[in-house]
């Protein structure tokens, strides 16, 4: 269901981000390894931006950043897998979000956030059903429908006996 269109190396260019790249070159060999990493879009994943997976030196976007318009995320994107590469290999460990891989955000020139703030990937926008605290308003959003009855659950902040939980009405879509 993913397509490849490209590798890092060719998308850098074609998007202008070479540049930005360029700041890793003092990384060596994880550098030239990123260049190389292939870059596929899948249309599969509904909240989640993109991955890397770092021992087969490819990077998954998902297809939603490539519309018109979503370039900034779409940029940010890969340049975050990308440091998940740059990290992974020149440190020789899976860096997560760690401080090295912090400090390769910075070399690109990106904030080291952990995650995008994305509202068209976003689970409240995909949600199937949404489930609300009676007591503190709080909005559980579910991609999937939750496999247990809203009956059996209530809210982790207020707890068992004031965190009953109510449905919320679906929109039409």
């Amino acid at each position: 269901m993913s397509r490849e269109i490209g590798t890092v190396a060719e998308l850098a260019e074609q998007w202008s981000l070479r540049a930005r790249l360029f700041a890793a070159a003092s990384l060596g060999d994880a550098y030239h390894a990123c260049l190389a990493a292939t870059v596929e879009t899948s249309g599969r994943a509904k909240t989640q931006a993109g991955i890397a997976y770092t021992d087969e030196r490819r990077i998954v976007l998902n297809s939603a950043l490539l519309l018109p318009g979503r370039q900034p995320d779409r940029d940010a994107t890969l340049l975050h897998e990308c440091a998940h590469i740059l990290a992974n290999i020149h440190y020789r460990r899976n860096c997560r979000h760690n401080q090295q891989w912090r400090g390769v955000m910075q070399t690109l020139g990106e904030p080291p956030e952990v995650s995008h703030e994305i509202e068209y990937l976003s689970r409240k926008t995909h949600a199937v059903a949404t489930w609300v605290c009676n007591q503190c308003g709080y909005a559980y959003h579910y991609v999937r429908r939750p496999r247990r009855r809203i009956g059996e659950c209530y809210c982790r902040s207020c707890g068992p006996k004031r965190g009953r939980l109510s449905a919320l009405a679906r929109r039409a879509p």
